[in-house]
């Protein structure tokens, strides 16, 4: 993240997350190293809107419009596998002549017909061997990236940045947790289909992972179970049983249970990967859960005892102004987790 000037303007940053169940918008502005909440919402993608640029534009433009927002120039993201991120070695005489080597071996690394990506690098550190360096390598299908700019463009928006979910992730932690950069934190992003779980060390992602389930299998899971549909099994997820019906709320409660049991299984599988095969790999003592799936009750705790570490959910409103005037605190707080994606694309959004 850009260092900010003390006596800085005020600059205003506008993100757009098209999330797999939720559109969610979040504008800020920030004067000095203050940043102030300016606009926050969410829409529940309805069958099929997502699915074409034009319905998907409508939405935002919607949104966008009931929110009186003004500005046209927006971030966004893109993630699932659509994106390939991976932490390299590339052989050069120099960081500065990376660039060609990167995407002459890019190749090897990257599951798709490289003519059909984008890619990107970021340097992180020298290798171990001389004249390698460690590099943070990034490919997003054009297909993913285009449909996005077309999604924007039918909103009547331009993008600025097209960054990707773990990265702006990651820049919200950084900005709400300064005293985390000389230690590691496993940052866990619940989306509606797939997660991601990053490792940062010294704000930097020493690991980062594509995690295959998502907050949509438990709804599913309780739909099935309880016979009614995922809407209503969204409801129940997040809210419980609203009679006092107790064979329906103990079998909420055991695929709630079940679900969240094999989340951990996965995740600890992934950290002892990461344990394995990063040089110097350190250990973790907190894990930050954020996105949709974060919003469950009581899931914090249930990961602590599962993984018998430090749970907690990531705030990315930790050092924001909320001005009360505006926003219903209680609401704020109870939504933070589903838009660190969206804070963390708006202050890509700020320069």
């Amino acid at each position: 993240m850009k260092g900010l000037s003390f006596f800085s303007k005020t600059q205003v940053g506008l993100g757009v997350d098209l999330g797999s169940e939720w559109l969610k918008v979040l504008k800020i502005s920030m004067r000095g190293s203050q940043a102030r909440l300016e606009h926050l919402a969410r829409a529940l993608w309805l069958p099929g809107e997502l699915d074409a640029p034009g319905t998907a534009g409508a939405k935002v433009a919607a949104l966008l419009q009931h929110l009186e927002v003004k500005d046209k120039v927006v971030v966004s993201s893109v993630a699932g596998h659509s994106v390939i991120v991976k932490r390299v070695v590339c052989e050069a005489d120099s960081p500065k002549l990376l660039g060609e080597v990167v995407h002459r071996d890019a190749r090897q690394y990257i599951p798709f017909d490289i003519t059909d990506v984008f890619l990107d690098y970021q340097y992180l550190a020298p290798g171990t061997k001389e004249k390698t360096h460690e590099v943070l390598l990034v490919a997003s299908k054009k297909k993913a990236v285009q449909g996005l700019g077309e999604a924007m463009a039918q909103a009547g928006l331009s993008l600025s940045v097209v960054d990707v979910d773990a990265f702006a992730v990651c820049n919200a932690f950084e900005f709400n947790y300064p005293e985390f950069k000389t230690k590691p934190a496993y940052l866990l992003d619940i989306g509606g289909t797939q997660s991601v779980l990053c490792v940062l060390m010294g704000f930097e992602p020493v690991f980062l992972r594509e995690v295959g389930f998502g907050g949509r299998s438990l709804s599913e899971g309780i739909a099935k179970r309880l016979g009614v549909n995922r809407g209503e099994a969204e409801r129940l997820k997040i809210q419980g049983p609203e009679s006092e019906n107790a064979a329906d709320n103990a079998l909420v409660m055991d695929v709630v249970r079940q679900t969240i049991t094999g989340w951990c299984d996965e995740v600890k599988r992934l950290i002892g990967f990461y344990e394995s095969s990063v040089l110097d790999a350190v250990v973790a003592e907190q894990l930050f859960l954020s996105g949709g799936g974060a919003l469950l009750p009581g899931i914090a705790d249930a990961f602590a005892a599962e993984m018998g570490i430090t749970v907690d959910l990531l705030d990315p409103f930790r050092r924001v102004d909320v001005p009360e005037s505006r926003f219903q605190p209680e609401f704020v707080r109870a939504v933070a987790p589903q838009f660190v994606v969206p804070f963390g694309l708006s202050l890509r959004g700020i320069v």
